[in-house]
């Protein structure tokens, strides 16, 4: 396997289906602890309190910046700031898909895509009730 391809090559990292509440008032995703320890490491105890800032780059380019911290209460990882803008432009719902992956170049370049739970981008449910 040779890797001079010119094409911008990623690494899927995982899925997650997000939940009523990654997309409800709270305003945060919650990333399984696995998959948040492996792909996304906080580099100290102290740091984790106040988070970072990670970049992800989506399919069109256009590159989104969330606060990635840990929270002591819940036990969890969780993307918060940056968040609630990224469920509104991208209309997402329960159920629907966030997947995160990695550039294998040297920038380590984060991306993160989304599909719909139906698996097509239109949404054909019609008028909602309620």
């Amino acid at each position: 396997g040779s890797s001079g391809s010119s094409g911008r090559s990623a690494e899927a990292l995982f899925e997650k289906a997000v939940t009523p509440s990654d997309v409800g008032k709270l305003n945060r995703l919650v990333i399984p602890k696995h998959h948040a320890e492996k792909h996304f490491p906080l580099p100290s105890s102290n740091v984790s309190v106040k988070g970072v800032l990670l970049n992800f780059e989506d399919v069109n380019g256009k590159v989104w910046r969330f606060r990635y911290s840990y929270w002591n209460s819940s036990q969890s990882y969780v993307l918060t700031k940056g968040w609630s803008r990224f469920v509104k432009e991208k209309n997402l719902r329960a159920g629907d898909v966030v997947s995160f992956s990695r550039s294998n170049g040297q920038d380590q370049q984060l991306y993160i895509g989304w599909k719909s739970r139906s698996g097509s981008d239109l949404d054909a449910s019609g008028p909602s009730s309620g």
